[in-house]
């Protein structure tokens, strides 16, 4: 299987770091520095905070990967480093940062059609209202609580797996359920307004 033999070339890579090979780490670094990046930007909201965290989770992940115990993929237990600082960093500066959110790629959840109230008309005259509701659909979910909103972007934007997460956030998937529904639930509430007066009312 094509995802298991990734796995198992990651973990050389991990084993080969354990044993003091820098270069092991930096293929690491190369192969999951975007798409982290696009995590720390998407919790952070700011291109400068999220390079700084990055740097920050990459040299905690080579410091401390010998307590990387193997029973997860590589990156799931990166991830967990770099959302704990994400949330240290937000705590710290006590506010809220704008999340940039992407359409959702799954179809088959209610969570997909808060995205699909957000898709722009083909008819040039709704653009605008298009980029409004937009808009709010990002504020609706800068607003949502620490876990809600963190375990909303690792699933939506991360595209990473409920008991994915549930490592990410240290807790089981059932709590990790909880968290996605309270958040969709939250965003409907938030954004039922703009849906009904784009429905006509």
């Amino acid at each position: 299987m094509m995802q298991s033999q990734e796995l198992e070339l990651e973990l050389q890579l991990v084993r080969r770091v354990k044993t003091g090979e820098r270069r092991a780490f930096d293929s690491l670094v190369d192969k999951y520095k975007e798409k982290a990046f696009a995590l720390a930007f998407n919790m952070l909201g700011n291109y400068e905070d999220a390079k700084d965290i990055l740097q920050e989770a990459f040299v905690r992940a080579y410091v401390n990967i010998k307590s990387f115990r193997e029973n997860s993929s590589f990156y799931t237990w990166f991830c967990r480093i770099l959302v704990n600082l994400c949330r240290d960093f937000l705590r710290k500066r006590s506010r809220q940062r704008k999340v940039l959110v992407e359409p959702l790629k799954t179809q088959d959840d209610e969570e997909a059609e808060i995205i699909e109230a957000t898709d722009t008309s083909p008819d040039p005259s709704e653009a605008a209202l298009g980029k409004e509701i937009q808009a709010m659909v990002d504020e609706a979910i800068n607003l949502l609580s620490g876990k809600q909103r963190t375990a909303f972007i690792l699933k939506h934007i991360q595209g990473m797996k409920i008991d994915e997460i549930a490592k990410v956030l240290n807790c089981n998937e059932s709590t990790v359920k909880v968290h996605l529904f309270r958040a969709v639930r939250n965003l409907q509430k938030s954004l039922l307004p703009y849906l009904s007066i784009r429905g006509g009312g």
